[in-house]
């Protein structure tokens, strides 16, 4: 069941080869998917993440100009993108032995693609709970926020006009209430106020 609150995905996809790009392009979740670059080499990748944030980097090894271990150790560390990196099945055991505990997911070549959609798949929950985490934690810091601001007010309240906790607390309630303004605006207007 797909929620409607999930977001429209960046995607990178950094291959050499077409045939992989084609194949990645088709397993991406229609209408999830907001842009989709794809990047030949580590460096014009690293590049195209210098311009803007991608939210899943799906990486074909070998690249053109590194084997793409690094890269995508380097992308784990530097950026919250989920990532998926295939290698060739010769070496895979021990890149994922060595990739496993910081953060990229290693299939193996040939892919079987049944596995590379559940890795996908796995890559947009993910991104979609990390998404939903920083909205609420964004939220949370602005109530914080506002209860900083509004005691501001009210101890300024209490200082200068000599109110009570409790005065200075309903003045700063029924300013907003005969303004229409949020409690918050209300405390700025009033911390402005008292500073002149």
């Amino acid at each position: 069941m797909a929620r409607e609150d999930r977001r429209r995905l960046a995607i990178l996809l950094v291959s050499g080869s077409e045939q992989f790009n084609i194949v990645a392009k088709n397993m991406l979740p229609s209408g999830q998917v907001s842009v989709i670059e794809i990047k030949k080499s580590a460096s014009t990748a690293r590049r195209a993440m210098l311009e803007r944030e991608y939210d899943i980097i799906l990486v074909n090894a070998p690249l053109s100009d590194e084997l793409g271990v690094n890269f995508a150790l380097d992308m784990a560390e530097h950026h919250t993108a989920g990532i998926m990196l295939a290698v060739p099945s010769e070496i895979s055991n021990d890149v994922s032995d060595h990739l496993i505990d910081l953060g990229p997911i290693v299939i193996s070549k040939p892919i079987n693609k049944n596995d590379m959609k559940k890795v996908i798949r796995h890559l947009f929950a993910v991104q979609n709970q990390f998404y939903q985490m920083k909205r609420e934690l964004a939220a949370k810091e602005e109530k914080i926020d506002e209860i900083r601001i509004i005691n501001k007010a009210k101890w300024r309240l209490i200082d200068i006009r000599k109110m009570s906790e409790d005065e200075a607390h309903r003045y700063i309630g029924k300013y907003a209430m005969d303004n229409g303004l949020t409690k918050r605006k209300a405390a700025t207007i009033i911390l402005e106020d008292l500073e002149e």
